[in-house]
């Protein structure tokens, strides 16, 4: 199956489509696996330079299509965003193409290779940004979301490709009936043994501690305004009343408390206040500012935990920051970009915060169970999630503030995510929101209770202990490392060797 322009840019874009509506909020999770053939149909024989081509425009129209609500964070973020990480595909695109053009159909098996290290590699760097994993497609698929215990959400990206390709090869084999047949049942069985041991891994849990995801529904233009502070915190107040009936610990969302919450002993007292007259922890997301011996100050995005005898004095430190939303990646290391993040400051007058990273995990402990939190963009990497497991987090907190999102595809993108995170470490995630969605996830990644996007309101539930160490928490992203080293290596042996096409 080969095709010609235009034919070949009409399947290409065919195939960003499909992958693109593989993703939430569209209930067309399957299409990825039919977006595989496709992909593999509109690169194959290409060579490098026309694969990259064709790799780059693929990342180009899936970024529009999936992440074009970044622009509502930052302009200038979302353009260096689309150009960054289309580049990602292009070179999957490029060394796939350059693979077939040598090696026929036998160089489509490098697919699976070459996505899972782009996916890995897309998680190493300041600029990292890796959302569109193909996994994160399945996540409504929870039988399949079990392959993630093994090593990581990779498993599923690498099963999805695998399930894929033999489907192209079934149809490029229709005319030798017997063969095509055989391809086809053999990816029905592949999927059909996947999806039966998934079931079977899925088992009863038994909660037995109370929480509750607090969701303020304030607008971010209103948060941050002069004068708003008591407005935020009498929204908050109300709720942690109504919901501290039945829970032991509240989480208040990223940025409840919209300041530098350890220079304003008022709003100190009042969250103590509110855990002593309740009688419940509090966990809260604010802004964090020190000022180092040398008088240079540094600015975090942090959260910070209450009990009824106070304020834990540490708090969580955001380790991973939102590129060119958070922080300008490399500025502080390379002064040319230091200067351009000024310029877009001052000159256009277009918003890039100065966060700092946060230098090392931080876990706090509710009613004798301790736990990790995630701030935001934090839920995306699984090897981060972890190594917080395995420094004694018992269950996660996720808290975010998804208004900066709008009523668009990205809340509900980043409301599936942690279902991955609570497979691969088999733990309990609660999810706090501002805007919604708030959510509990138990160990194998069901939505035990979750909220609407909008609405001031609160989520109460129940979770329990962790389900035993996982090969992912005892391993790490093995697969993932093997595939991004096979890649590179594989890169360089097509670029050393001697060209024999086929």
């Amino acid at each position: 199956m080969r095709f010609k322009l235009p034919q070949r840019t009409i399947v290409l874009i065919i195939s960003a489509v499909f992958f693109s509506l593989a993703f939430e909020p569209s209930p067309l999770w399957f299409l990825v696996y039919f977006f595989v053939p496709i992909f593999a149909a509109s690169i194959r024989g290409l060579g490098f330079k026309e694969g990259f081509r064709s790799g780059y425009v693929f990342g180009v129209i899936t970024a529009v299509l999936t992440l074009y609500w970044v622009v509502y964070v930052n302009v200038v973020g979302v353009i260096l965003l689309v150009l960054l990480h289309s580049f990602y595909y292009a070179v999957i695109g490029g060394l796939a193409g350059e693979a077939t053009k040598r090696y026929g159909r036998a160089g489509l098996w490098s697919l699976p290779i070459l996505w899972v290290g782009m996916e890995y590699s897309r998680s190493l760097t300041q600029v990292s940004f890796p959302w569109q994993n193909i996994s994160y497609t399945q996540a409504p698929n929870i039988a399949i979301v079990q392959l993630a215990e093994l090593n990581g959400d990779a498993v599923v990206t690498f099963f999805v490709c695998v399930v894929g390709l033999i489907l192209y090869l079934a149809y490029a084999n229709l005319r030798r009936m017997v063969l095509s047949s055989v391809l086809f049942l053999a990816a029905i069985t592949l999927y059909s043994t996947a999806y039966i041991w998934g079931v079977t891994r899925i088992h009863p849990v038994e909660p037995d501690f109370s929480v509750a995801a607090l969701q303020g529904n304030i607008p971010v233009n209103e948060k941050w305004q002069n004068g708003k502070a008591d407005h935020n915190f009498v929204a908050y107040d109300e709720l942690s009343a109504l919901a501290a009936d039945s829970a032991q610990l509240l989480i208040w969302p990223e940025s409840a408390a919209p300041m530098y919450l350890n220079l304003e002993r008022p709003y100190i007292s009042w969250i103590e206040s509110i855990a002593r007259r309740e009688n419940v922890d509090i966990m809260t997301g604010a802004l964090y500012m020190i000022r180092t011996p040398e008088g240079v100050r540094k600015y975090y995005n942090s959260a910070f935990f209450f009990s009824p005898e106070g304020m834990l004095p540490t708090p969580h430190n955001k380790l991973h920051l939102v590129p060119f939303g958070e922080h300008m990646p490399y500025a502080e290391k390379i002064k040319p970009i230091a200067k351009f993040r000024e310029f877009v400051k001052e000159r256009l007058a277009l918003d890039i915060s100065d966060f700092h990273p946060g230098d090392s995990i931080v876990t706090f402990e509710s009613h004798g169970r301790r736990f990790g939190t995630l701030i935001c963009f934090e839920v995306v990497y699984p090897e981060f999630v972890r190594e917080m497991v395995n420094k004694g987090a018992e269950f996660l907190a996720v808290i975010t503030n998804d208004d900066w999102f709008g009523e668009t595809a990205g809340p509900y993108q980043h409301f599936y995510i942690p279902v991955f995170r609570a497979v691969e470490n088999r733990v309990w995630i609660v999810r706090a929101a501002n805007t919604g969605i708030c959510g509990i996830f138990d160990p194998y990644g069901r939505v035990v209770a979750k909220t609407q996007l909008g609405g001031r309101t609160y989520l109460t539930g129940k979770i329990g202990p962790r389900m035993g160490e996982t090969m992912f928490q005892r391993h790490g992203a093995v697969l993932a490392k093997i595939c991004l080293a096979m890649a590179v290596l594989g890169g360089i042996i097509l670029a050393v060797t001697r060209k024999r096409y086929v």
